[in-house]
């Protein structure tokens, strides 16, 4: 409490030395002592005290109501009203500065320091509150996802910038506008839109939709009141359509390289990064005797004569080193029948390839070694 500092304002000097007096014996730090409001704008911004203590009436030419109202719009200092006026006029006045607390004279001190800690406390909180509110608007406007927040009748109450912009509006325009308009304009779905929502359904909601030519990732989030009942929609909205561009022509591409190598009597596999085998070619299986298929997603070296795995892995390491590499390549394999076929090719880093992105190795059984 020591270190909270407060602002006086007010033109009686023996009232203002009474209230000086209780402030120090409360434990609070008086910074300053201001007679007119011209000066109480004065010392608020060469001082910025924690809070102020402002009568309504003050000598000078303005009023502690306008010189409140001056101080809130430079600086962020709570304000408690400590006045013998207690009549309606110069309480709708004085809400209008939107202070902290009003304190009627005569007051007793444990009503001032009951006043002055909850000022202090809703000063905090509200502080608190604009840095949490700040700290979401950047993190909202930081994607180009399309947020915003709608309530069940389908009113904005927020948006981010990537909506606006998408719009060509400003963000300030939305709030209050129907999210029908975006709908009608063929900005986004009517599905996006949540539209035709059950109100009493809490969960979640996450589809893809394909809409103007374009692919979208959408999330709709209910939003519940204490009661437990659905007040607000919270959505997001994620243009795909690159991401789902590239999973389809990944799709084709595995089914053109897959076509490849259907007929072919070589021994080719495409091997990952971590040595695990993405496709391999039929004739893996009916050249050593394993199921269809069986060692996807595995070593390949669980293929290789175990002799012969520190020069499988030497070779591949290299091989990764060094991207568009092509180097010779001569391993002993293994079958199901315990024998051990030789196989002799190439293995290349195809990383990157837009048909083969991996490790091919490419290779013939040139002979048996029991």
């Amino acid at each position: 409490m020591s270190n909270v500092s407060i602002l006086i304002v007010e033109d009686e000097a023996v009232t203002s030395m009474d209230i000086s007096r209780s402030l120090t014996e409360m434990g609070y730090s008086v910074c300053a002592v201001a007679t007119t409001g011209e000066l109480a704008v004065r010392k608020a911004g060469e001082l910025h005290p924690d809070l102020i203590l402002m009568d309504i009436m003050l000598a000078g030419k303005m009023t502690g109501i306008e010189a409140a109202e001056e101080i809130k719009k430079h600086h962020q200092i709570p304000v408690v009203y400590l006045t013998a006026y207690s009549d309606d006029s110069y309480l709708a006045k004085a809400k209008i500065t939107e202070p902290f607390g009003y304190i009627l004279k005569p007051f007793r001190e444990l009503e001032l320091k009951t006043t002055i800690e909850m000022a202090l406390y809703k000063f905090a909180m509200e502080h608190a509150l604009r840095i949490s509110e700040e700290t979401t608007r950047v993190l909202l406007n930081a994607t180009e996802d399309f947020l915003f927040l709608i309530d069940t009748q389908g009113r904005f109450l927020a948006v981010n910038q990537a909506l606006a912009r998408r719009a060509g509006k400003e963000v300030c325009e939305f709030v209050g506008s129907d999210i029908s308009d975006l709908v009608t304009q063929g900005f986004i779905s009517s599905r996006m839109a949540a539209w035709n929502l059950n109100p009493t359904r809490k969960n979640p909601i996450h589809f893809q939709e394909e809409f103007q030519n374009n692919w979208y990732d959408a999330a709709i989030y209910p939003v519940t009141n204490p009661e437990g009942n659905v007040v607000l929609y919270a959505v997001s909205i994620r243009n795909i359509t690159e991401a789902k561009t590239t999973e389809e022509q990944s799709r084709q591409n595995e089914e053109f390289f897959r076509s490849l190598i259907e007929g072919t009597s070589d021994v080719i596999a495409v091997i990952n990064r971590d040595g695990t085998i993405r496709h391999e070619s039929p004739s893996i299986t009916q050249t050593l005797g394993f199921g269809p298929e069986l060692h996807i997603g595995k070593p390949f070296s669980d293929i290789v004569c175990e002799a012969d795995i520190p020069e499988f892995e030497k070779i591949l390491t290299a091989i990764l080193e060094t991207p568009g590499i092509v180097r010779p390549i001569r391993l002993r394999m293994k079958t199901v029948a315990g024998s051990f076929p030789i196989m002799e090719g190439i293995i290349s880093n195809l990383q990157g390839n837009p048909v083969i992105d991996g490790i091919i190795l490419n290779g013939w059984i040139v002979g048996e070694q029991c």
